[in-house]
């Protein structure tokens, strides 16, 4: 690994923890040298972030819909019509006892961002927008409903769903407040492993179907050939 990297004090999100799980090596590459760039503008990742915007301005100041993502409206404006109020793009961050900080606190441990959430009552529904293929992941909602909980005390239950808008398709979870200690028993282990990668700067390839294809990592010795 190279040496310019300068340890500082730990902190993650959703993304760097799946990236780390996937391959240490892509996770180094892509979230802390960031020194990879042949794919980090392909289509998908343009569209993804077309589609947000054009979602976020809709949702947060009622910005028509541009030329090519008119049909989602039906769906936005069912979230808007439904009852409670709506965020759009929240930026939420906890400290590492789980109060909740600044953005850019030096306090921050746990930064998520939510697509779209609505709060009403004593209840939260939170969307994230997906353009790839429809999967389920736990771990996402799951983090998802930590972040409600955490920052909205009087919230005792958050639907969480992830929307593959390009598929209709909605994969989701509802979690109860009592829910909280699961969910964290099962993700913190993760994330210890992630702190001790971090702080002893290993990050060893790990071969898997995106070498062949959708891995920028020329250096590594599985470019190309995949596990």
């Amino acid at each position: 690994m190279t040496a310019t990297y300068q340890v500082k004090k730990f902190s993650w999100s959703y993304s760097p923890l799946k990236n780390y799980e996937t391959c240490p090596k892509r996770h180094y590459h892509y979230d802390i040298a960031k020194d990879i760039q042949g794919d980090s503008e392909s289509e998908p990742i343009r569209e993804g972030k077309q589609m947000h915007a054009a979602f976020d301005a809709r949702l947060r100041a009622g910005t028509p819909l541009p030329l090519g993502l008119g049909h989602y409206e039906p769906m936005l404006v069912r979230i808007l019509a439904a009852p409670g109020h709506t965020y759009s793009e929240r930026k939420l961050a906890l400290s590492s006892n789980y109060q909740p900080v600044a953005w850019f606190s030096a306090e921050a441990w746990f930064r998520g961002i939510l697509d779209c959430t609505k709060i009403n009552g004593r209840t939260a529904s939170v969307f994230d927008w997906k353009n790839g293929k429809p999967s389920h992941d736990t771990t996402q909602l799951q983090l998802s409903a930590a972040l409600v909980f955490h920052s909205a005390p009087a919230i005792q239950q958050v639907r969480a769903g992830l929307v593959f808008a390009n598929h209709d398709k909605v994969e989701s979870a509802t979690f109860e407040r009592r829910d909280l200690p699961e969910i964290w028993n099962e993700i913190l282990p993760r994330v210890r492993r992630l702190q001790r990668a971090r702080e002893a700067q290993e990050y060893p390839p790990k071969p898997s179907g995106l070498c062949r294809r959708w891995c920028g990592v020329v250096s590594c010795p599985y470019h190309g050939i995949g596990g």
